[in-house]
């Protein structure tokens, strides 16, 4: 991704937007989202950025490969392109 596109996706999906995408990869320390409208990035929720349950909310609700969901921009990642999701 050349700069210029960078800064164009920063600005399509600025710090507070709601994003919408599918999980394309699951890993121990999170997941990396597909992206609609995100074609030469990508996008990843941490474990501190996803939902959590059980009885104290310290469980914590991975998605699988394939599934819907929905989070809010909270990063812009510079170093590798990416946004940074707090799933919903």
């Amino acid at each position: 991704m050349t700069e210029d596109e960078w800064v164009a996706t920063k600005r399509e999906f600025p710090y507070g937007s709601t994003v919408d995408g599918t999980v394309k990869e699951v890993a121990p320390f999170g997941i990396f989202i597909s992206v609609e409208g995100l074609q030469l990035s990508e996008a990843f929720a941490d474990v501190a950025g996803m939902h959590h349950g059980g009885v104290d909310g310290s469980t914590v609700i991975w998605p699988e490969v394939g599934d819907p969901v929905t989070g809010v921009v909270v990063e812009h990642t510079e170093r590798n392109h990416q946004l940074k999701l707090h799933l919903r």
